[in-house]
C-alpha cells in the first residue's frame, strides 16, 4: 500500500523520538485508518533501531511466548529461536525491553496492544509498575496501538487506569482529509473524488480498493460485492462496543434521516431514557456528532440537537448497502446497483458536498481569508424556520457568513440567490443592521451572469467544485 500523508503525526513521532528518557505513545483508531501503516512507514523513513511485535486473539500465554520470540529474534537475528522458548512472565519481558534500552534509543511497538490486554488483563497495572521504577528512566520510546477505541480510552488512558498520566502523547487517528485524495485519483475530476469520498471516505484501506484507472462508478458497483464493505460495519462496532446490536440499530436509524433522539429511540426500538448513553458513546468514538444550530452559542445547553453519522464508510454502508443485503447476498448486484445510482447524487449533495462546503469556510477563515474569523462552522434550522446549508458566526465581531451548497448538473441561476437573501432575515440575529453579513454560494457546476447581478449590493463569495477542491488540497 502507498503511503500518503501524515506528516504531522510524523513530526509527532519526531519530536517524541528526539526527547530523553522513555516516552510512551498511544495511539488508536477504527480499524483500517492505518495505524499501522504510518508507525511502519515512520520506522522504515528515520530508520531507527525497532523491535515491532503484533498482538492477537489469542491467549495470554500464547502472547507471551510470541513476543518473547520477537525480542530472541531481535537480539540473535541469525540463530533460530527454539518453538517452546518463552519468558517467564510479563514482567521478565519489560525488563529485558527496558535493559536493550539502556544504551542507545531503542523503539518498541506493541500493536494491537487491546488484543493484548483482553487476553491479560492484569497487563495494564503491570506494565504501570515497571514503567514507573525502570521503563521511563531508560531509553525507550514506547508504541502502544489499538483499533479498540473504548478500550484504549478506558483502560490506557482513563482516569481509573494504572497507566493513566503515563502517556507521554496519545492520538486518535482520523482518516485522510478530502484534499488527499488527488494523490489516489490524480485522473479524477473533483465530482468523481467527492463520489469516492461519499462511498468510503478516508480510509486508506478502503481507498485502495478503488481502482484510479477505471470509472468512478464501474468501482462503486465493485464495492457492493466487496467483502471487506459487506463486512466491516458489524467488525467496526463489534470492535469498539459491548452492545453493537443497540449501536446498530441507532447508527442505521440515523442513516435513513431520523435525527433527533426520540426518532432514533423509536426507530432503534429502543427506551427513550437509554438512547442517550448509546449517542454519548457514539459520539466520543467519532462515529456520530450531534449538531446544533450554528447561531446557538452554549451547544450543549440546545434542545435543538439533530445527529449525523461522520464515518463516511458506515454512512453509506447504513444508507444503501444494509437494506440492499439480501439481494447482494444473492449476487444481485444490478438490481441494487441501479437504485443506488438512481438516489447517490442526492446523497452526494446532501452529505459530503455540504460538508466539504463548512470545512472549506472553516479552514478560510482560520487562514484569514475570509472578511472574519468563525468562531463557529455549521448549518442552521429550527420550527418555523427556514434551513441554511452553511453558517459562520463571529458574535463579538457581529459578523456571519450565510452559505447555500447545490450539487446540480446546471449552474446556480437567480432565484436560488435571491432565496437566500430572503431567508437572511430569520437567520441574523437581532438587531439584524448591527451585524455584517457574507454571503457564499457553492456550487458544483458554476453560477450564471444573472445569478451574480443579484446579490449586487452584497458581499459575496462564488466557490465552485473545482475551486473548493483546489482549496483544500492547499491547506
Amino acid at each position: 500500500m502507498t503511503f500518503h500523508d501524515r506528516q504531522r503525526e510524523m513530526a509527532l513521532l519526531d519530536n517524541l523520538y528526539a526527547r530523553s528518557d522513555g516516552q510512551m505513545f498511544v495511539l488508536y483508531g477504527r480499524r483500517r485508518v492505518g495505524k499501522t501503516a504510518l508507525v511502519v512507514h515512520w520506522l522504515e523513513s528515520r530508520q531507527h533501531p525497532s523491535l515491532f511485535w503484533t498482538a492477537d486473539r489469542t491467549s495470554a500465554s500464547a502472547q507471551l511466548r510470541s513476543l518473547s520470540h520477537t525480542i530472541r529474534r531481535y537480539l540473535n537475528p541469525d540463530q533460530a529461536v527454539p518453538t517452546g522458548f518463552t519468558y517467564g512472565s510479563w514482567e521478565i519481558v519489560f525488563d529485558e525491553i527496558a535493559r536493550l534500552a539502556e544504551t542507545r534509543r531503542l523503539v518498541v511497538v506493541l500493536d494491537e496492544f487491546t488484543y493484548l490486554i483482553e487476553a491479560e488483563s492484569a497487563l495494564p497495572s503491570i506494565l504501570q509498575r515497571l514503567w514507573d521504577h525502570r521503563l521511563k528512566r531508560s531509553d525507550l520510546l514506547l508504541i502502544l496501538t489499538g483499533s479498540h477505541a473504548g478500550m484504549i480510552e478506558r483502560e490506557v488512558l482513563a482516569y481509573r487506569s494504572p497507566l493513566y498520566n503515563r502517556a507521554t502523547a496519545s492520538l486518535h487517528l482520523q482518516p485522510l482529509p478530502f484534499g488527499v485524495l488527488p494523490d489516489f485519483f490524480p485522473d479524477y475530476t473533483a465530482e468523481e473524488r467527492a463520489i469516492v469520498y461519499a462511498c468510503v471516505g478516508g480510509v486508506p484501506q478502503y481507498l485502495e480498493l478503488v481502482q484510479a484507472d477505471r470509472p468512478v462508478e464501474w468501482n462503486v458497483e465493485q464495492l457492493l460485492s466487496n467483502a471487506m464493505m459487506m463486512d466491516d460495519a458489524g467488525a467496526l462496532l463489534r470492535d469498539q462496543l459491548g452492545e453493537p446490536r443497540n449501536y446498530a440499530a441507532v447508527v442505521e436509524a440515523i442513516a435513513s434521516g431520523f435525527t433527533r433522539m426520540t426518532e432514533i429511540a423509536t426507530m432503534a426500538g429502543l427506551l427513550h431514557s437509554g438512547v442517550g448513553k448509546y449517542l454519548s458513546v457514539l459520539q466520543r468514538l467519532g462515529i456520530v456528532a450531534r449538531d446544533v444550530p450554528a447561531t446557538v452559542s452554549r451547544p450543549e445547553q440546545s434542545k435543538q440537537g439533530r445527529y449525523r453519522i461522520t464515518d463516511h464508510y458506515l454512512r453509506f454502508y447504513y444508507r444503501f448497502i444494509a437494506p440492499a443485503r439480501a439481494t447482494l447476498e444473492q449476487g444481485l448486484v444490478q438490481q441494487a446497483w441501479q437504485n443506488i445510482r438512481k438516489h447517490l447524487p442526492e446523497f452526494v449533495g446532501t452529505h459530503i458536498f455540504e460538508e466539504l462546503c463548512r470545512e472549506w469556510v472553516l479552514r478560510q477563515g482560520d487562514a484569514g481569508r475570509l472578511p472574519f474569523v468563525p468562531r463557529r462552522v455549521g448549518s442552521f434550522w429550527g420550527t418555523g424556520k427556514p434551513q441554511v446549508d452553511v453558517v459562520a458566526i463571529n458574535e463579538d465581531e457581529h459578523a456571519i457568513l450565510l452559505g447555500e451548497c447545490k450539487w446540480t448538473a446546471e449552474p446556480v441561476r437567480k432565484r436560488v440567490v435571491e432565496d437566500l437573501l430572503a431567508r437572511a432575515q430569520q437567520v441574523i440575529p437581532s438587531p439584524v443592521e448591527q451585524w455584517r453579513v457574507t454571503y457564499a454560494l457553492f456550487s458544483r457546476s458554476g453560477f450564471t451572469d444573472e445569478a451574480r447581478r443579484a446579490a449586487a449590493g452584497h458581499e459575496c463569495l462564488w466557490v465552485s467544485l473545482d475551486e473548493l477542491d483546489v482549496d483544500l488540497r492547499a491547506l
